[in-house]
């Protein structure tokens, strides 16, 4: 099922829109992480750098077939080898991944659909324990150049509320990414 879209501009408009440096270090992902998943590559914007930090596989699952096209071309360029990209409807289908089996999960700019509980419930399922959930999305608080409509972007209640039932916990508060972005971190707790 493909979730509300709010279509993708021109690539390097829309790199610009994010400080991906930032992003990557709010991310704090370890040089030692074996299994990161990511739902959602778009042009690869955040599956190349962090494929890049990590030592193990990097995954990462589109319904658009011409996204992972070029996500696949920028990791190539990149020379960056340990991406999967895989052609999925995970909502429908799931991700087809083990339970507890990968460390981080980023779900970026992909939680403004009703359904994203179903959504969270997989992500929660794959998690190892300790694991980590990433969530980056458009603020809603102010006017964006781009992202889908206000009244669908989540904010840190709706994703409190869409995770109840799952092991996720929140992990410490929730903050801006500038220009144009607000971040969480669920973790699954160790036990």
């Amino acid at each position: 099922m493909k979730v509300q879209d709010s279509g993708m501009p021109e690539q390097a408009y829309w790199d610009s829109l994010f400080d991906i440096d930032a992003i990557i270090q709010w991310m704090a992902c370890s040089g030692q992480l074996e299994t990161v998943v990511e739902i959602g590559c778009g042009y690869g914007t955040f599956t190349v750098p962090v494929a890049a930090s990590i030592k193990g596989q990097f995954i990462s699952f589109d319904i658009e077939q011409s996204m992972l096209d070029v996500a696949r071309d920028n990791a190539d360029k990149a020379g960056v080898s340990n991406v999967e990209l895989q052609w999925r409807d995970v909502l429908a289908d799931g991700t087809g991944l083990e339970a507890g089996s990968v460390e981080r999960v980023m779900l970026f700019n992909i939680l403004h659909f009703p359904e994203r509980h179903q959504l969270l419930v997989e992500v929660a399922r794959i998690l190892k324990p300790g694991g980590q959930v990433d969530i980056l999305h458009w603020r809603k608080d102010k006017a964006t150049p781009r992202g889908p409509r206000v009244d669908t972007r989540p904010d840190t209640e709706m994703i409190l509320q869409a995770i109840e039932g799952t092991d996720l916990r929140q992990k410490g508060d929730a903050c801006m990414l500038p220009p144009h972005h607000w971040g969480m971190q669920l973790i699954r707790p160790l036990v």
